[in-house]
């Protein structure tokens, strides 16, 4: 281990060759510290803002896709047919998505709104400015036939599933406190229950056992115009058994702006649960019945195809609970192949990626910087050394005649920068320890400032019923995550980093002494 003792004596002998390249090594160190500092406190923010939101996948339709596609074709025959094979979710990719074990609950969710029969629905507390505004949710609507009938809205959302479980209770937004839920046996006998929330049940004194009547129509004078269609009242009527009641933490905002306008069946305490069957074989009977009418009655233009049972339960989406945050992606790239034509797998990542585009911005220059700094710093630490060797050419040959060897004379000369590297990327983690964070912050005020592209996030209304299971975030607490700090793994790296730059820089002069021998070292 000679080598290592002749090593220290020449780096102590030359001060002033030694605090050169020491210095050098200080600042490579310092400019590869930050950089690595910002790219890794962006990464860590994502990451950080990733586990902070809802494990949440999309299997939906793509709905606009195949708007393009119909509005490309020519005719209207075209059109039409394509119109008869609008995409849809296929049930049986739905459910073995649902098998991954990183799965832990699915939403296979059709919902629809309904009038109660007998019983009050939970009160928002807008009605009487509500009144104020419209007169309380009603109007008048004109049919085709002429005739003009009194509107009422709606005051019941009924949601559903095809297994007997929810995300909203695996996440424990929803809870049972009397009963059950409704089980397998009811899916699959598509039973007559109902789940209801506590509200619901102590705003009209329910309890499990009790009956309840929900109406698909709004009754009064409307009856005769779906008397025309060939469906009876007893067919809009679903009598349902309760046998679970839960508490919700979900609830409408007053401070939304649209909250002076909710419909009573937009509150999550009006919620109604029931097997998604038991929905599919109450809408089946009325599309049957209205399709056997026109039928009948030689009215084939007012149908199209015949209602099936399967056709008669409807889901715009089917969201998946992931257990992992982060396998989200990896999820959706596992099974993205297996989808059929205008379907697709949303992880809400397009939301994702534009609300993070500063920080992408940000690790992508760092990176940039690390890569210029660190190739820089190999070409100036080689030239160093081959312009040092030049000058030890006699000292060389004679420990190569005294029969060192020359895998030991190079051994040496790596020692030798190694323990100037070390020395000098310690000093580096000191003060790129201390100014790392004030200069990532000064960068990510710059990016942000210098930002071209504006966020704009979706704004239209839609739907309570197509429920969004996706947790907003907004580029303000995305960037509120990005904090530069250096930590144990990131010293780590800078060693090894340093450790790598000097192997790198030794190879080529080494090349020079390993192909000459003694005599021509010396003679040279």
């Amino acid at each position: 281990m000679n080598f290592l003792s002749r090593a220290w004596r020449y780096v102590s002998r030359r001060i002033s060759k030694s605090i050169l390249l020491g210095i050098t090594f200080f600042m490579i160190g310092n400019l590869v510290l930050i950089g690595l500092g910002i790219s890794d406190a962006a990464n860590n923010a994502k990451i950080l803002t990733r586990k902070s939101m809802r494990a949440v996948v999309n299997y939906e339709v793509d709905n606009e896709k195949f708007w393009q596609y119909t509005d490309s074709l020519e005719s209207d025959e075209e059109r039409n047919e394509a119109y008869k094979n609008y995409p849809s979710i296929n049930r049986e990719l739905a459910l073995k998505f649902g098998e991954d074990e990183r799965v832990k609950a699915l939403n296979y969710s059709a919902t629809t709104t309904m009038y109660s029969d007998g019983f009050d629905n939970v009160p928002l507390g807008n009605e009487e400015k509500k009144a104020e505004n419209n007169g309380g949710g009603g109007g008048a609507v004109t049919m085709m036939d002429g005739q003009t009938y009194e509107y009422k809205e709606p005051n019941i959302m009924i949601q559903t599933n095809i297994i007997p479980t929810m995300i909203e209770f695996t996440d424990d937004t929803n809870v049972i406190v009397e009963g059950r839920m409704y089980s397998q046996e009811d899916i699959d006998n598509a039973n007559k229950v109902a789940v209801i929330t506590k509200e619901l049940a102590e705003t009209n004194g329910l309890t499990v056992g009790d009956t309840i009547v929900l109406n698909s129509q709004q009754g009064g004078a409307m009856d005769v115009y779906y008397a025309d269609m060939g469906i009876t009242l007893d067919m809009t009527k679903m009598e349902l058994e309760i046998v679970g009641i839960y508490t919700t933490k979900a609830d409408v905002d007053p401070n939304d702006q649209r909250f002076e306008w909710m419909a009573p069946y937009e509150s999550p305490k009006n919620f109604i649960l029931i097997p998604g069957s038991t929905l599919a074989e109450f809408n089946y009977t009325i599309a049957k019945a209205s399709y056997d009418h026109y039928l009948a009655q030689g009215q084939t233009d007012f149908i199209q195809t015949e209602p099936t049972l399967e056709s008669s339960y409807y889901a715009n989406k089917v969201v998946y609970l992931l257990e992992d945050p982060l396998k989200v992606d990896s999820f959706v790239e596992d099974y993205q192949g297996e989808l059929e034509e205008y379907t697709f797998l949303n992880a809400n990542n397009e939301q994702f990626k534009k609300l993070a585009k500063p920080l992408d911005t940000l690790s992508f220059f760092a990176n940039v910087i690390v890569w210029i700094v660190t190739l820089n710093a190999v070409v100036i630490i080689s030239l160093v050394t081959a312009l040092t060797l030049k000058t030890r050419e006699f000292e060389i040959g004679v420990l190569l005649a005294l029969g060192v060897s020359k895998v030991k004379v190079v051994l040496q000369l790596f020692t030798e920068l190694i323990i100037i590297a070390v020395l000098g990327f310690t000093l580096a983690v000191g003060s790129g320890s201390l100014i790392a964070g004030k200069v990532g912050d000064m960068v990510l005020d710059y990016q942000q400032s210098n930002q071209e592209e504006e966020i704009t996030t979706d704004n239209n209304y839609t739907w309570v019923g197509d429920q969004n299971y996706f947790t907003e975030v907004t580029q303000e607490q995305i960037l509120s995550q990005y904090h530069v700090t250096i930590s144990p793994w990131l010293i780590i790296q800078i060693y090894v980093l340093g450790i790598g730059v000097v192997f790198i820089s030794i190879v080529i002069p080494s090349a020079m002494i390993m192909r000459l021998n003694p005599k021509q070292i010396l003679l040279a």
